[in-house]
């Protein structure tokens, strides 16, 4: 009887335990599933868990979607252009499958989308799905709320639930506007790019022009899908502007042809969508050749990022059917010829 006492005893005391767990993750909320008011501030930490809350709970027409490229666009830059409540979708060093689950529980969730903004990493369109090494924990994205359970009984989100308590008391908490951005915490600099980029050295074999078609074959399938279906949903698309270290970087490894290549495939398959408006900086030479707007190869400081947007929304540096082979042929010379030694003479 005592044995039995026990166990009954250890067993409710165990689901005490459990469902205090849950109830404590439940009201801290540290994975935003209800949402943050205007005015509310929350620990931004991780995107793979908080999104899909953001998604289900924000009010939004628009989305602002990317990798680390546009984790420092602020969406308040959207309404005070054009008036319209946007949400930000970032997964650092995301993959095309991961936009795929975001962007699809966004037109489950929110029948008011009707304008996509999507940055078209070159570096992400030339990798396979099948490489992953990183997983959206997908029960949080799908439409079954039962096995969300396994967030509220887990380490990392009564983790999570705590730093969150820690930051809110220490005021380090943010807005929804400031959320998953990093520029203000690095330095952007000629000096800092240089530091930030390891040279590669000369590879001595060469790329073919179409290595990289098949991958990026694959992504564009995925991302044609969204185009066609929701033919009535806007879908501003843009290639970022990498700097020029970037191109310095998939010259000496033989990949520049490859990387051009992939960039006119990427182009010529997306423009006869009527529900597209494509936009490139790849060739903004006056922005990707000052370092001093750079922390790395490829990060750009949040000013450039807002000078993006303003492009983009006003319709500069807009590809067309007419323009398209000549601005690439120009690009085209502009990689080979560019003198990139002087980079690292002074």
């Amino acid at each position: 009887m005592n044995g039995k006492r026990f166990f009954l005893g250890s067993l409710s005391c165990a689901l005490l335990l459990l469902a205090a767990t849950a109830a404590f993750v439940s009201w801290v909320d540290p994975t935003l599933a209800k949402g943050i008011g205007e005015g509310d501030t929350a620990l931004f930490v991780n995107e793979r868990y908080e999104m899909a809350g953001l998604i289900r709970s924000q009010s939004y027409t628009s989305i602002v979607m990317g990798t680390s490229m546009v984790a420092n666009y602020r969406t308040s830059w959207f309404k005070d252009e054009l008036g319209v409540e946007a949400l930000k979708i970032t997964f650092p060093d995301g993959w095309i499958s991961e936009f795929d689950t975001a962007i699809n529980l966004a037109f489950r969730a929110n029948p008011k989308l009707d304008t996509v903004y999507f940055s078209l990493d070159p570096n992400i369109l030339i990798r396979s799905d099948r490489d992953r090494t990183v997983e959206l924990p997908r029960y949080l994205y799908n439409d079954n709320p039962l096995d969300d359970v396994e967030l509220y009984l887990s380490a990392d989100a009564i983790g999570m639930a705590a730093k969150t308590l820690r930051a809110q008391g220490l005021g380090t908490a943010t807005g929804l506007d400031e959320a998953y951005t990093w520029d203000k915490k690095f330095d952007f600099s000629k000096a800092a790019a240089l530091r930030g980029y390891p040279r590669p050295e000369i590879s001595q074999t060469i790329l073919p022009e179409d290595a990289y078609l098949g991958v990026v074959e694959e992504n564009l399938d995925v991302i044609c899908a969204w185009l066609e279906d929701h033919p009535k949903v806007r879908f501003n698309l843009w290639f970022p502007p990498y700097s020029i270290l970037f191109w310095d970087k998939v010259s000496r490894e033989g990949k520049a042809e490859a990387m051009l290549a992939a960039v006119e495939y990427i182009t010529q398959r997306l423009l006869p969508y009527e529900n597209v408006a494509l936009y490139t900086f790849l060739p903004a030479y006056d922005i990707i050749t000052n370092l001093d707007h750079y922390t790395d190869h490829i990060h750009c400081s949040g000013d450039i990022c807002a000078w993006v947007t303003q492009n983009v929304i006003r319709g500069y540096w807009r590809v067309t059917g007419d323009n398209y082979q000549a601005g690439l042929d120009e690009l085209r010379q502009f990689v080979e010829d560019y003198d990139y030694e002087a980079i690292f003479e002074t």
